[in-house]
């Protein structure tokens, strides 16, 4: 859910940005978003409301990333998407190496405050023997902060991938752009 609010407070500082026109996203709408959003619903359900499904928890959990997988697929116009679908492949990659659960570190739940519910399924927990811990959640937001939680440089790439997309899609005037479209005109002088 930290990706979730990181978009939000990305979403909100960019309307606030001289030279980005929120409108601009009616233009460059993803496509099949309800993709995204069942993904998303799985992944409550699984975490949230039936949270002790295990061995099914664990499956479901790794069906939600073919869902985001599919999504990024028919939506790759957007180097953005390219970008968070990179993010995602980081967190299946950690996830599927750890039986369908991103291993956290110790220091990471410790830092965030977080601690998992004994016997119910966590999506992401301490692992006995992680595999690509790197890839883990490794990073967590003070325990001080209304959303705390731990998360992976997946997610961080994530966010950017999400960062870049309303910059690609919101920002006017090809002066403030970080890419730039390829142009056809010459850059001989005239004579």
């Amino acid at each position: 859910m930290i990706i979730l609010y990181a978009c939000l407070v990305l979403l909100v500082v960019n309307v606030m940005l001289p030279g980005s026109r929120l409108s601009r996203l009616g233009h460059k709408l993803w496509r099949h978003t309800w993709l995204v959003w069942l993904a998303l619903a799985v992944q409550v359900v699984v975490i949230s409301v039936l949270p002790d499904g295990r061995g099914l928890s664990e499956a479901a959990h790794l069906s939600t990333y073919a869902l985001a997988a599919a999504f990024v697929a028919v939506n790759l116009r957007s180097a953005g998407t390219f970008v968070i679908g990179v993010g995602g492949l980081l967190n299946l990659v950690a996830i599927a190496a750890n039986g369908g659960v991103m291993p956290a570190t110790r220091d990471a739940l410790e830092a965030s405050g977080w601690e998992p519910t004994p016997g119910h399924f966590a999506n992401s927990a301490l692992v006995a023997d992680p595999h690509v811990q790197l890839l883990g959640d490794v990073f967590a937001t003070p325990s001080w902060l209304p959303v705390h939680s731990v998360f992976s440089v997946g997610d961080v790439v994530i966010v950017a991938g999400f960062a870049l997309f309303l910059h690609e899609t919101c920002w006017v005037g090809r002066a403030t752009r970080l890419i730039q479209p390829a142009t056809t005109e010459s850059s001989a002088p005239a004579g």
